[in-house]
């Protein structure tokens, strides 16, 4: 399913929209929701596509991501080599030496914040958040998973997400956002591993010399 078109797709979910479908939608989010408030720490390989339809272009990514709650989180590209996303427990850094060697953006993580982890944001107080269907069965890699998609009830940047969440640990193996101005983004996580010892020190982040820091 994963090369449909966006028209295609919702008139898909569209025809398997019912009762019995988003019933079942929500009692995989509620299963995952608890998943994810049970994981202390995260790590996997991933795969990142960007398919910029606008341009018609494509851009793809991959690394490793690793998290740690309340608020450690860091994301580093292997291709493209040396961009990075660092969450350290008190700020938020972005780093893209491919396409902006000379800054960093910095931000301030809000006092009690917890990340609930890559593809995680959406399976969070998902019945006030989205309007999910299940679309059916698939697989990420070799692992079972149930394909769900949500559309917001709230203002987003985005209309509509497809998730495969894991049948058998209900994690995010998998999700894709398509954004309103066509660009679709994928994510996909392989390897996933979770409970695992991360020290806060794999979390610092120290801008190159010479790069200018713009705090929002």
């Amino acid at each position: 399913m994963s090369g449909l078109t966006l028209p295609v797709l919702l008139a898909t979910t569209l025809s398997l929209q019912g009762p019995a479908s988003d019933e079942r939608a929500n009692t995989i989010l509620a299963r995952a929701a608890e998943a994810y408030r049970e994981m202390t720490t995260l790590e996997a390989e991933f795969v990142q596509k960007i398919d910029l339809r606008a341009f018609e272009r494509e851009k793809e990514g991959r690394g490793h991501v690793y998290q740690k709650k309340p608020n450690y989180f860091l994301m580093e590209f292997e291709d493209p080599k040396g961009d990075i996303v660092v969450a350290d427990g008190e700020f938020f850094w972005m780093y893209y030496p491919s396409a902006q060697p000379d800054q960093v953006i910095r931000t301030t993580i809000q006092h009690g914040a917890n990340s609930p982890g890559l593809g995680g944001q959406f399976v969070m107080n998902p019945q006030q958040r989205y309007v999910a269907t299940y679309v059916g069965m698939d697989a990420v890699g070799e692992r079972p998973a149930h394909l769900l998609s949500l559309v917001p009830k709230f203002t987003a940047p985005y209309t509509l997400v497809r998730v495969w969440i894991d049948s058998g640990d209900y994690l995010v193996r998998k999700f894709e956002v398509y954004e309103e101005n066509e660009t679709i983004r994928t994510m996909t996580l392989i390897k996933l591993r979770v409970g695992i010892e991360l020290p806060d020190s794999l979390f610092r982040f120290s801008p190159p010399q010479g790069v200018d820091v713009f705090s929002r």
